[in-house]
């Protein structure tokens, strides 16, 4: 039987208001999946797969999401069977961008007495930010579909990771902080994930989101050569898009900054070469040499936002 794209298909409304009238900014290309087992390759959370498919925005709030798109069931399946060796080849990097991170959060915050607060960090992957988060004292929880990224986790950093999403999360408990670093723009059912998130919160819970801004100024420059535009990436948010949904679960935003990421530059070069063909030529000069292990501070969009509960 031929294979035919459109039973993988799910169409949806706006997940930000329900809107069902929305502007199309680019439409779909899926020449290349042949089969199956195609789709569930390029759904992976860290994966670098150009983007596919059709791209729209809501014509009454604005956000911009992918419609239609891949079914939500096929998605999460990939993610829970992901065996990324890529991703965490750049752990330690990782490691000190989030140290970074968080530094700056409690420092620019003034972010007092936080020792043993509990801290949950959703889609965690190996658990680094977790990591992280045992040395500044926080009582660290992390929730990671893929089954093969919690058990490495497990067992090379000794952090409190477990396999499942935020659905699983029993609603009894609450926690001080929750994070989403380069994850919100993943999640099948925004809104569900929005309500699950007030539900688990204190008062004054401290939100950080992290996630690659659609009307950034690289974004505007680099075009549809931009490299957030990802089949993994089902949403594009914008500071607006962002303030407006989480105003109505009572998050206000207190603060934002770009994020800045270190990868090592022969990771990185690999990554850019995809855009851009004579970054190709410059990877395989470094990738066997010291120079491929320089620790590199990038941004092209990323942007850390601080929401507080029941605080304008």
């Amino acid at each position: 039987m031929k294979f035919n794209i459109n039973e993988y298909l799910e169409k949806i409304n706006c997940p930000g208001c329900g809107c069902s009238e929305l502007k199309i900014l680019r439409k779909s290309n899926y020449e290349k999946i042949k089969n199956y087992e195609d789709l569930l390759k390029i759904y992976k959370s860290s994966g670098d797969e150009l983007l596919i498919d059709q791209l729209s925005q809501c014509k009454k709030c604005g956000l911009v999401f992918l419609n239609p798109r891949i079914k939500s069931k096929i998605i999460y399946k990939s993610y829970t069977e992901n065996l990324d060796q890529e991703h965490i080849s750049q752990d330690n990097q990782r490691y000190k961008t989030f140290y970074k991170s968080l530094t700056k959060i409690i420092e620019r915050n003034n972010i007092k007495n936080y020792e043993k607060k509990k801290f949950l960090d959703v889609g965690c992957a190996s658990g680094i930010f977790l990591k992280v988060l045992q040395t500044f004292k926080f009582h660290e929880e992390g929730y990671e579909p893929s089954k093969w990224m919690t058990e490495y986790g497990k067992k090379n950093y000794l952090v409190n990771i477990n396999n499942g999403s935020i659905d699983n999360i029993n609603i009894k408990k609450k926690y001080d902080f929750i994070s989403f670093w380069d994850v919100l723009e993943h999640v099948t059912d925004l809104q569900k994930t929005l309500n699950k998130i007030n539900l688990i919160s204190k008062d004054n819970c401290i939100l950080i989101i992290n996630v690659p801004v659609i009307d950034s100024l690289a974004c505007k420059i680099l075009k549809n050569k931009w490299p957030f535009y990802l089949n993994v990436h089902l949403y594009y948010f914008t500071e607006k898009t962002l303030k407006d949904l989480f105003k109505k679960k009572n998050f206000y935003l207190q603060d934002k900054f770009p994020h800045y990421q270190y990868l090592n530059l022969d990771y990185l070069l690999f990554r850019a070469s995809k855009y851009f063909s004579f970054f190709e030529y410059i990877h395989k000069i470094v990738k066997n040499n010291f120079l491929g292990k320089i620790s590199i501070p990038y941004n092209v969009g990323q942007t850390t936002f601080i929401f507080k509960k029941n605080e304008i």
